[in-house]
């Protein structure tokens, strides 16, 4: 029943630092100066129509974790939803197992810390997987815009055309699109809905070209043909960055690896010392020792790498 509830408490943990994490990853991206930036969050986070923000509550803490654990644990499907879920829980079972076997640890600790691993670095998968596939597909729907516009057709065109000829998520979000604002509702109100579904910086700009020209009138091709020409070199840009730093980062994750490493193999090669450490307060304290110095190490990492 422990284990229960600590597996429990640590869902809740992870799912509250997902929510943590997308909430100040939009905020960096509405970080814009000057004057612009009134404009451009009154346009997008519709001030006028939604009125003051919402008091903070548990049931709308409740809301967004749910809609954020929502949103990146689900796929194509509800299957892959299902399975993207489950799949963490059921690598815990097998981690679970095997401690149960060979290591005879903490079943507790154990399953609280594979399961925290698993659904932390699952979900950065998913999102990163996201984020490279959506980039690729962003960039032809802006190559397929341009060329529409050139031939006469209008923007809402395009995307309808772009959303019957590709068979992608970004595609059928694109076909909502231009049915809602065919049926004559708000621009800001669909864009924002729109954004929050794509909280990518990329889009940020895209969808604050196309308001900008539906308000205020404006070059819409040329300015999408400069975005289409940033993001890719953008995505060119941070591949180079991370075969640049491809070396150091695989030293760092060595490095902290080495301690895990050594103290399961101390379990074959010493079982009294292992004991003596699982087993005794001054065992614990090396424990919390190694716990502190790799969060700290990680915290380092993550400062001096924050603008690579």
């Amino acid at each position: 029943m422990k284990s229960i509830f600590l597996l429990v408490i640590i869902a809740a943990a992870i799912f509250f630092f997902i929510v943590a994490h997308r909430i100040f990853s939009t905020r960096r991206v509405v970080m814009v100066s000057g004057s612009r930036q009134a404009r451009l969050q009154q346009m997008l986070m519709n001030q006028k129509e939604e009125g003051e923000r919402k008091r903070f509550s548990v049931k709308e803490l409740a809301r967004r974790l749910g809609k954020s654990a929502y949103s990146t644990f689900y796929g194509k499907s509800r299957a892959d939803l299902i399975k993207n879920i489950l799949l963490p829980p059921g690598l815990t079972m097998i981690v679970a197992v095997l401690n149960h076997l060979y290591l005879s640890l903490p079943a507790h600790w154990v399953m609280v810390v594979t399961l925290s691993c698993f659904y932390l670095g699952y979900a950065k998968i998913l999102v990163t997987k996201r984020k490279k596939l959506f980039l690729i597909e962003f960039g032809e729907a802006l190559i397929t815009f341009n060329g529409a516009i050139s031939s006469g057709r209008t923007f809402l065109q395009a995307m309808a055309d772009f959303s019957v000829m590709r068979k992608s998520m970004l595609a059928e979000e694109f076909g909502v699109i231009s049915r809602r604002l065919n049926m004559g509702e708000s621009p800001d109100r669909v864009f924002t809905d729109s954004w929050s579904r794509y909280p990518y910086r990329e889009y940020y700009f895209f969808i604050v070209a196309v308001l900008l020209n539906i308000n205020s009138g404006g070059r819409l091709k040329e300015v999408l043909a400069k975005l289409q020409k940033t993001i890719a070199s953008n995505i060119a840009m941070e591949s180079k960055m991370l075969s640049m730093t491809s070396e150091m980062r695989m030293a760092a994750k060595i490095t902290g690896a080495i301690p895990f490493v050594f103290l399961l193999l101390l379990k074959f090669i010493s079982p009294e010392n292992f004991n003596f450490i699982f087993e005794t307060e001054s065992g614990h304290m090396l424990i919390y020792y190694l716990l502190g110095s790799e969060l700290a190490g990680i915290v380092v990492l993550k400062f001096l790498m924050r603008n690579i």
